[in-house]
């Protein structure tokens, strides 16, 4: 049974890993120069018609900002979004929002 058990436990390791995106765009670097970034104007959109597919509980501004250091490295490292892209103005507007602390305006 414990040999069982434990390859069930590999298999499932093995299965998860090789479904990982890899990183498509690994240099990516934001260009924050510009106008501010706005949460209702440039990120909120973005979430709601990329990102919420896959993350329904990115509905709001606190469930956001709440995980905003684990969406600005996945999107710097090109693991997210899984299943489409980002162009770069849209990667621009949520790490420059992120990075001038993500006000909820």
């Amino acid at each position: 049974m414990k040999k069982i058990i434990f390859s069930l436990v590999i298999c499932s390791a093995l299965f998860i890993c090789g479904c990982k995106k890899s990183s498509s765009n690994p240099s990516f670097t934001p260009d924050c120069t510009g106008a501010a970034k706005s949460f209702s104007k440039d990120v909120n959109p973005i979430f709601a018609t990329i990102c919420a597919g896959c993350h329904a509980n990115f509905g709001s501004y606190s469930q956001i900002a709440a995980d905003k250091s684990a969406i600005r490295s996945r999107i710097i490292d090109g693991t997210m979004p899984q299943n489409g892209s980002l162009s770069d103005a849209q990667k621009n507007n949520i790490v420059c929002w992120i990075d001038s602390g993500a006000p909820n305006n």
